[in-house]
């Protein structure tokens, strides 16, 4: 039981890891949802959905 609790907790944080994206100062980037634009990210801290949007470089 405990390892099962442990192995959703290190996946969780994998997903939320990978999900975070700083976008860098006199940068910008763009966000796609199921492959359509969706907006502009300028410099700050991001937060993405998983699986459904992607970053477009």
């Amino acid at each position: 039981m405990g390892l099962i609790i442990i192995a959703l907790v290190v996946i969780l944080l994998i997903v939320l890891i990978t999900n975070v994206r700083i976008v860098p100062q006199a940068h910008a980037c763009i966000l796609e949802r199921l492959g359509g634009y969706k907006e502009t990210w300028s410099v700050v801290l991001h937060l993405k959905v998983p699986i459904l949007d992607r970053v477009a470089k």
